[in-house]
């Protein structure tokens, strides 16, 4: 009797541990966050306009050749302007699962501003 009361009492013990991790496994792949670029992001200066230009739209982007690289930071930091709407297209934040964001912070995929 005091066998099958250990033998019950492990197997609700599993089964319970397997209810949990579904849980959490189905939160995370529903629960969605705000992910906004990185203050890392790799921008262009574009000095003349005192503009900067994301990657993706660099070639659209009006310009001179008075450029260099940089973060959206100090961009930010050195009151430049996007250049464009498809600048500031490209640095809204977007709505993603908790898992996807974590991946992305892990390092395991890469993020929507990894240009």
């Amino acid at each position: 009797m005091i066998q099958t009361n250990r033998k019950n009492r492990t197997t609700r013990l599993i089964l319970s541990g397997i209810v949990a991790l579904a849980v959490i496994i189905a939160a995370l792949l529903t629960i969605q966050v705000t992910a906004a670029p990185p203050d890392g992001t790799r921008m262009i200066l574009e000095h003349t306009h005192r503009t900067y230009i994301s990657p993706p739209c660099f070639e659209q982007a009006e310009k001179t050749n008075n450029l260099a690289e940089t973060t959206l930071k100090k961009a930010l930091e050195h009151d430049y302007r996007p250049e464009s709407g498809c600048t500031e297209q490209s640095l809204q934040p977007v709505q993603v699962s908790v898992f996807a964001w974590l991946m992305e912070k892990l390092g395991i995929v890469k993020g929507k501003w990894d240009w």
